[in-house]
């Protein structure tokens, strides 16, 4: 079925490249055609090599779009080389500065203006899409991570979220009662008491979660989302700060899920019943979650796919959350070819159709706007149906922010301090004050 399933891709792309919409020049850009361009002036070949983390369907994805643009330029060849992720990390870190990297290099949003800063990444020129028109055809939330002072430094090709919808176990819901709880919540009141139903409780132990957000993706983005949702802002102009009454609301509705018996943090976190293993073998009854679970847990729970839907949270006011700017192409800048490495990265980019090729062959929410409406949302939604309520929520989302490290203050700090409180260690106050001065910290 995979190799049926990669020749049928094939196919696809090579159509798509023939008629798609560059997102470019639907933004009214320099650019004069969706169809790439003849990298060389003469007979000679060019090689362009791309460097990826080891991931089989983002990479089968790669791979037929590098086929049908060598299809199409013929001089140029386009060499995918992989590494497993950990490998992948140290390979750039120490790579980039001695200059002996790859020509297009696969990023994660996050970490692109720290290599920019220090002079490793080439802009993306003009002629391959201007900053405003970059902006004009990506998800705020995806292009924030690949902009860098005023300067666009690569292009993202999914989008991130960890936030705005959860998995709702339908069968559960039907048994205790629940029948119409696809429908969503009007109110945090309403979301506590369906998922306190769906909790397990025996001899005073949570035996099954009633909303599990306690993973360390899902706790970070449930906190800085609430703080913007009431009305905040964590990252301004003036610096840092959740110590703030928008952070005390956060933490305090955070808290009222534990104290109300949805979930046991002490029994359900990053280490223990990890939220995407214990709503898959059933012990969460709601998990906080991104999309790409599904088609990871997929093959090995197919019963529990039949029962899952991804709801809609209700907000705490504004609609709005967080987002992470997700995994893109970028170019370096000691490439020797950059001409066609940035028309390779424009063509599986900002071709609009090429771009939701890849987005269907690794399973990933669309970084272009364009591609969150229409023919190509449709083909999304009928090959990934949990991607539904997500093309929604797209618009809503926010860039997290620019940080030093946003890893380090993701996963090393904001998880563990808010952690510890809903343990029952330490106070709100206790708690956003070692936020703030931990964060403003990794500044320094």
């Amino acid at each position: 079925m995979k190799k049926i399933w990669l020749l049928l891709l094939l196919v696809l792309m090579l159509a798509a490249c023939g008629g798609g919409t560059d997102t470019d020049d639907a933004a009214d850009s320099d650019s004069a055609s969706s169809e790439s361009t003849d990298t060389s002036t003469s007979g000679d070949g060019v090689t362009v090599r791309l460097w990826t983390h080891q991931n089989d369907a983002f990479n089968n994805g790669y791979q037929t779009l590098a086929d049908a643009y060598m299809a199409e330029n013929p001089n140029v060849t386009i060499e995918l080389e992989t590494f497993d992720y950990d490998t992948y990390i140290q390979t750039l870190q120490t790579s980039l500065p001695a200059g002996t990297e790859a020509d297009v290099l696969q990023m994660f949003g996050s970490w692109v203006c720290s290599y920019a800063d220090g002079g490793n990444l080439a802009a993306v020129p003009d002629d391959v899409i201007t900053l405003s028109n970059a902006q004009a055809a990506i998800f705020p939330a995806q292009i924030g991570g690949y902009t860098c002072g005023d300067q666009l430094y690569g292009i993202p090709q999914e989008f991130n979220i960890e936030y705005g919808a959860v998995l709702v176990n339908t069968q559960l819901a039907e048994e205790v009662g629940l029948t119409d709880i696809t429908a969503g919540w009007n109110s945090w009141d309403d979301f506590i008491a369906d998922a306190k139903a769906m909790a397990n409780v025996q001899d005073g132990i949570i035996t099954r979660a009633g909303y599990n957000f306690t993973g360390s993706d899902g706790m970070s983005a449930t906190f800085y989302s609430l703080i913007l949702q009431n009305g905040g802002q964590y990252l301004t102009d003036d610096g840092f700060s959740v110590n703030t009454p928008e952070g005390h609301a956060a933490l305090e509705l955070m808290k009222r899920f534990v104290d109300e018996g949805l979930v046991d943090p002490v029994l359900f976190n990053d280490e223990s019943n990890w939220v995407g293993d214990s709503y898959f073998d059933g012990s969460s009854a709601i998990g906080l979650v991104g999309p790409w679970v599904v088609p990871e847990y997929g093959t090995d729970y197919p019963d529990m796919i039949e029962v899952t839907q991804y709801v809609p949270l209700p907000t705490a006011g504004e609609n709005v959350l967080v987002a992470a700017s997700g995994w893109g192409l970028t170019v370096s800048e000691n490439s020797a070819v950059k001409d066609a490495a940035w028309d390779f990265v424009k063509f599986v980019t900002l071709n609009a159709d090429n771009a939701v090729q890849w987005n269907l062959a690794s399973g990933t929410l669309p970084a272009l706007k364009a591609n969150a409406e229409g023919a190509n949302a449709e083909e999304l939604v009928a090959q990934f149906p949990h991607f539904g309520p997500f093309l929604e929520l797209l618009p809503y989302a926010q860039y997290e922010g620019a940080f030093p490290d946003r890893d380090l203050v993701w996963y090393e700090i904001t998880y563990p301090n808010i952690l510890n409180f809903l343990q029952g260690n330490g106070t709100i106050d206790e708690t956003l004050e070692a936020i703030d001065r931990e964060v403003n910290e990794s500044f320094e």
